[in-house]
């Protein structure tokens, strides 16, 4: 078999999320296999280490007030960035890659990036980790609702919605990113494959329009055994054990169905729930006036602390109100053989096979999900049925050596 120069290309180069935990697990699963892996992101004091940390581009903090003259800066920067261009161009000619795999670029490295892998005829693919290539904000989802309002390159909708934000000049930065990229059709004219984890990602793009070969792969954990074995001595007996509490960790923010969940405690007095995770909507739930007894946020935890969180929960739940795509924390989740309560939208349905290795209930609905709980609370024969298939459907479908083997296989397709 060749061994390949792989670039791999993200705006982040740290833990910040699905895509970021995907993309570094991915850049280090073709290492092990014999690859070189390059890296291009961007700048951060939070950055894991890297060899070519000298190519990264500054980072820009797309909350922070600029005034004006460095608003227009990086406006210019959204929508294509020179620096990114020329530092990629310089990291090219040093390492000669063989292929590109993009993940997350938007705002922070920008499109100019595709213009300088075509210029060196670099076959590029791409991981679609949102919907950002058809929405201004990526969720598909606003003001606490899904919407498909810009559909038909209808732009301006997320300007009249404040879709970035809940502000008019971000918003309308966004949509004129959006405008601007769709005229130049700088995506679909310089990716030569999508790569999607979710069949329902790949349905949502066909059906607005995006008609370059999109192909779906499924997210891996890492390392199944690697994952066991970062567990604390007493956790490996405990993960076949089932406790009192339910958990929700991932971030805090509106579409994640926060609200509903806490609004379903409320009518489980002797259920406790355990909230891990940081993010815009933190603030509000530890203000709520009538947040119930049974409902702790815990803050953000990672590594053997989340681990230790999700060992000792009865449960998982997932009550998103988006278009979720597939997110590894359910994967994890199942991994440690936990069962998941989760919503019935987007690619969710993909992952947990409802009544099988989990229970669907219907997004936003709270007493729906107060039946699920009870379900799962009053029989651990059930929660330990739900779990293991969970655990076994996972370590079938979801593991390391199944994505290397597709994923290698669309490399050598293209060069």
């Amino acid at each position: 078999m060749r061994y390949m120069r792989v670039l791999q290309i993200n705006k982040f180069f740290y833990r910040r999320g699905g895509a970021e935990t995907h993309f570094l697990d991915l850049c280090g699963l073709l290492k092990s296999r014999g690859h070189e892996v390059i890296h291009f992101s961007t700048a951060d004091s939070r950055n894991e280490p890297s060899p070519y940390s000298a190519y990264f581009v500054p980072s820009i903090d797309l909350r922070a007030k600029h005034g004006l003259l460095g608003g227009l800066k990086v406006a210019e920067h959204i929508l294509y960035s020179c620096e990114a261009a020329r530092q990629l161009e310089q990291l090219i000619k040093d390492t000669r890659p063989d292929i590109a795999h993009l993940h997350n670029i938007y705002h922070h490295l920008s499109p100019s990036i595709l213009l300088v892998l075509k210029k060196y005829e670099i076959p590029v693919i791409m991981t679609l980790h949102d919907y950002k290539l058809i929405c201004p904000n990526y969720k598909l989802y606003t003001q606490g609702e899904i919407c498909e309002r810009c559909k038909k390159h209808k732009y301006y909708q997320a300007i009249l919605h404040r879709c970035i934000f809940d502000k008019i000049m971000p918003s309308a930065l966004a949509a004129l990113e959006m405008s601007i990229h769709k005229f130049w059709g700088v995506y679909e004219k310089n990716i030569d494959l999508f790569i999607s984890p979710s069949i329902f990602l790949k349905n949502k793009l066909l059906e607005w329009g995006i008609e370059k070969k999109i192909e779906v792969i499924p997210n891996f954990i890492s390392s199944f055994e690697s994952l066991r074995a970062t567990c604390l001595p007493d956790m490996q007996e405990r993960s076949n054990l089932f406790g009192d509490y339910l958990l929700y960790f991932g971030r805090l923010s509106e579409e994640k169905g926060l609200l509903t969940l806490i609004w379903a405690m409320k009518n489980l007095p002797d259920v406790q729930l355990r909230i891990v995770g940081d993010g815009p909507l933190k603030e509000k739930l530890q203000n709520l006036a009538d947040k119930p007894e049974n409902v702790q946020l815990v803050g953000y935890k990672s590594g053997d602390e989340l681990a230790q969180e999700i060992v000792g929960a009865r449960a998982v739940v997932i009550p998103s109100e988006w278009y979720e795509n597939y997110p590894v924390s359910i994967l994890e989740a199942m991994n440690y053989g936990k069962p998941i309560i989760a919503a019935n939208i987007g690619g969710l349905l993909e992952i947990v096979r409802d009544g099988v290795s989990g229970l669907l209930f219907q997004p936003g609905n709270a007493n729906y999900l107060v039946e699920k709980i009870k379900l799962l609370c009053n029989s651990v024969g059930l929660a330990r049925t739900l779990g293991q298939a969970g655990q076994k459907q996972v370590s079938e479908e979801n593991n390391q050596e199944a994505y290397y083997k597709r994923i290698l296989a669309v490399y050598q397709g293209l060069i």
